[in-house]
């Protein structure tokens, strides 16, 4: 599946441009989506459990969305 989702950075942090439709779509599905936009580059969007939604260009947490899961081992999430 190829979805569109475009954010910014502000002063503040990350801003979706557009495609919010669409990533709320996939957030009910996981909890974190890395998406990838022109001039910030891979973004890994969680959403919190109150809802809000968080992002983060740290490559510590890309890594670590993209880590494979293991039957044996616990569930770690970004949120």
């Amino acid at each position: 599946m190829s979805v569109e989702i475009i954010v910014r950075e502000t002063k503040t942090g990350l801003e979706i441009v557009s495609g919010r439709r669409r990533l709320d779509a996939l957030l009910a599905l996981r909890d974190e989506v890395v998406v990838t936009s022109p001039g910030v580059g891979e973004v890994v969007i969680a959403r919190l459990p109150d809802g809000r939604l968080q992002a983060s260009a740290n490559p510590e947490h890309i890594e670590l969305f993209r880590q494979p899961e293991t039957a044996s081992g616990s569930k770690k999430s970004f949120a």
